[in-house]
């Protein structure tokens, strides 16, 4: 499979502003490629052909979008922010949850401080929210979770899952999980006491963090 060339690269790259915001410069021209690459030979086209059918097709660019958005997270990453947390913080919007770990650690977090708050964690990447509603996790992620906390929130996996983890359901539950576009959605009505969006705002350049 050709790599894409650099006026693919240019057009890809104005795609993924003009839909979610994310700047891509030169330096993720390869990173680009490999993303896309296994997309592009499922559907056993070349890159220039793919270009005009996500530009054709609603369901191929989210493919694409889900592909290219940048998904790494584990379990109490920039914790040190979690200390802004109280029991005035009832209602916490997550604008870019990924895989589900941020809105989960939120979670425990809030239980820990002896209150259940409402959580609504959203996320643009389809296959990331379906991973965060299944709430299973390799336990490895879990390394900045304290020992007691993983006993009372999680349950160890067995057999093929021995390396793996779930969300107990009673406490998944808690979470509400939406699809959403931090660049073209609406805002949610409801008035929120937190909104954590630091880990997709490094992501945006100045005009679109503005926005």
């Amino acid at each position: 499979m050709a790599n894409i060339t650099k006026r693919q690269f240019k057009r890809y790259c104005d795609i993924v502003y003009n839909e979610c915001g994310i700047n891509l410069t030169e330096e993720k021209w390869q990173l680009l490629n490999a993303r896309i690459g296994k997309r592009i030979r499922k559907l056993g086209v070349q890159p220039e052909k793919y270009l005009s059918m996500i530009e054709k097709d609603p369901d191929e660019l989210n493919s694409f979008l889900d592909a290219v958005s940048t998904n790494h997270t584990y379990f109490f990453r920039e914790s040190k922010t979690f200390k802004f947390l109280d029991t005035s913080c009832r209602n916490i919007w997550c604008t870019a949850c990924s895989s589900g770990e941020e809105p989960y650690s939120l979670l425990t977090y809030c239980l820990e401080l002896g209150f259940e708050p409402s959580i609504l964690a959203t996320d643009i990447s389809d296959s990331c929210l379906e991973k965060a509603r299944r709430a299973i996790y390799p336990k490895k992620s879990l390394a900045h979770i304290p020992k007691h906390m993983i006993k009372r929130y999680f349950q160890k996996g067995v057999g093929k899952w021995e390396d793996h983890v779930r969300l107990k359901k009673h406490i998944s539950r808690m979470v509400k999980f939406e699809k959403f576009n931090l660049l073209k959605d609406f805002p949610p009505s409801k008035n929120f006491d937190i909104i954590f969006c630091r880990n997709v705002m490094i992501y945006f350049d100045i005009p679109t963090k503005e926005k």
